[in-house]
């Protein structure tokens, strides 16, 4: 269920970085169909007041598959420790459920489950940048209930809320050659978990059957966590690794507040437009790394960049019980060059995707859509520290393939 990959946008959004995410909601190929399309019970998460727009019981499933391409290139005439590149990235698999019943005329309820957003690395105990990072994981579940409301035949409004956990681990290993030479490196382990909760307040409003718009907020998430360190094979004095592992370091891990709007049109011919727009803030977002300077925890504090993602997507039908559709994504740069990590290494995003809706008996329906997302160069360099030396390098062939299946039924 955890992103074992990296620069993997959830926005994306994404969230999507921190985003969020998007394939936690979205629809349509590059994760389009965000907040005003409402035909699938996904609109439970992305903007409740769409479930006012389904009648009876609707359930989605799905299933995202997402394998990143890009390599990090250490840059070795800048780079002062060996090692090399990190491990090759992982395949990650992330499933999600929704669920909505309309209770009368006016009032639909629903609740999902799904990983919203996260982050992994796993880059192994010997590349040149373990002292930064040898592995790093955030993941979050969330569940989140809403209630929609239909106001008139025009607009409906709903009330959502969000219990999330989010569980983190890092680790790091310590360079003891600057104390004692010729020693194995150490290791550091910080593992840290809490939860949080959020709120949401969303609106649909429809123009005509054909052509309606959407409005989704989602407040900040804070979930304070307190992490257990434990030191390995550390040649420092006994009573100063017993100090560290008695320190106490607190993670606020802050999922940030999310904004977004959207609009769905039918045209005469039933092809079908959506276009969204999510802004994320993200310099409120409180992930944290956690290394051992000589005697002393470090816990830099991260630098954000709030950013939006627009996407856009056209849907068209080849023939009864199957359409075919396009997508495109665009999400800003999250951060400057300088605060990027081994952690969390997001840059500017493009992305395209091609999808298929296939009706079955019942009711059902099957969709299956392809993203191709080009992640950028994300280009780090540490600069010079004592203790951990200086990696620089960028991602190779930076791109990541997305593989979208979701089911719904009735």
């Amino acid at each position: 269920m955890h992103l074992n990959w990296r620069k993997s946008h959830f926005v994306v959004t994404s969230m999507l970085a921190g985003m969020s995410s998007a394939p936690a909601w979205a629809l349509g190929p590059a994760f389009s169909g965000l907040f005003a399309r409402a035909e699938t019970a996904e609109t439970v998460y992305s903007n409740p007041a769409g479930m006012s727009r389904l009648e009876g019981i609707h359930k989605s499933g799905s299933l995202l598959i997402a394998q990143d391409l890009s390599r990090f290139e250490v840059d070795e005439k800048r780079t002062t420790t060996d090692g090399g590149d990190p491990r090759d990235p992982q395949t990650a698999f992330i499933p999600a459920g929704y669920y909505t019943r309309q209770l009368n005329d006016a009032w639909t309820a629903g609740v999902s489950v799904n990983v919203p957003t996260g982050f992994g690395t796993f880059s192994g105990p010997s590349w040149a940048g373990r002292y930064y990072a040898d592995a790093f994981t955030l993941v979050y579940v969330s569940v989140a209930p809403a209630v929609s409301y239909q106001l008139t035949d025009q607009l409906s409004v709903a009330l959502g809320g969000q219990l999330m956990y989010a569980g983190s681990e890092i680790k790091t290993r310590i360079n003891n050659d600057i104390l004692e030479p010729g020693a194995p490196d150490g290791r550091l382990r910080a593992e840290a978990d809490g939860f949080g909760y959020s709120l949401s307040l969303s609106a649909l409003y429809a123009f005509s059957p054909d052509t309606r718009v959407g409005f989704s907020f989602r407040s900040q998430t804070d979930i304070d966590m307190e992490a257990d360190i434990d030191v390995r094979n550390s040649v420092l004095p006994d009573e100063v690794i017993k100090a560290v592992q008695g320190e106490t370091v607190d993670i606020a891990d802050n999922v940030p507040m999310i904004l977004g709007a959207g609009l769905f049109h039918r045209f005469d011919n039933d092809w079908q437009l959506t276009a969204d727009v999510l802004w994320i803030e993200f310099s409120q977002f409180g992930v944290t790394q956690v290394h051992l300077e000589g005697e002393n925890i470090n816990v830099p504090q991260p630098d954000y960049d709030d950013f939006f993602t627009y996407t856009a997507s056209l849907s068209w039908p080849i023939r009864p019980g199957l359409r075919a559709a396009v997508g495109a994504l665009y999400l800003e740069k999250p951060m400057e060059d300088d605060a990027r990590t081994f952690g969390i290494d997001l840059d500017e995003t493009w992305g395209v995707g091609f999808g298929v809706e296939i009706e079955r008996g019942n009711g059902s329906t099957l969709d299956v859509n392809l993203n191709i997302l080009d992640t950028g160069k994300a280009p780090i360099d540490t600069g010079d520290s004592l203790f951990k030396g200086r990696v620089a390098g960028e991602a190779d062939d930076h791109y990541t393939i997305v593989l979208e299946t979701a089911f719904h039924w009735r």
